[in-house]
């Protein structure tokens, strides 16, 4: 049973890395689910999943991951709503660099949202990129 339970555990922690911050009502250690570029762009297209960009609307305009809504993190929390559509998929949150995504993370998993980090960002993404430049 023990090794049963350990393989299951391995098989959830490889699929995802975690990243720990304090940012919780309480002030405790909260999980933030982190995966990396090449996993999302294994994802990208899987009708299980969506990418929310949380940079602003001209960073989005400038360079983005093709076909995604874009919230700026600092009107996640007042526009939480317009996610509602996506509350039955894993939505994969991006920035620039994984900061601001990783705050929205947290803010989408305190909704009751299942989200992930996309780490790295922009700036480690290898799929495929809409460019207005």
């Amino acid at each position: 049973m023990k090794i049963v339970i350990i393989i299951l555990l391995m098989g959830v922690l490889g699929r995802f890395a975690y990243n720990s911050i304090n940012d919780n009502k309480e002030g405790k250690n909260i999980e933030i689910p982190t995966i990396i570029s090449a996993k999302g762009v294994e994802l990208y297209g899987n009708k299980d999943y969506v990418f929310v960009d949380v940079r602003t609307i001209k960073e989005h305009l400038a360079k983005a991951i093709p076909n995604t809504p874009v919230i700026p993190i600092q009107e996640l929390e007042s526009r939480i709503d317009e996610l509602k559509k996506y509350k039955d998929k894993i939505i994969v949150v991006y920035c620039r660099s994984g900061n601001r995504s990783k705050t929205g993370t947290n803010i989408l998993i305190k909704h009751g949202y299942n989200a992930v980090n996309l780490a790295g960002g922009m700036n480690k993404w290898q799929g495929p990129v809409i460019s207005g430049e």
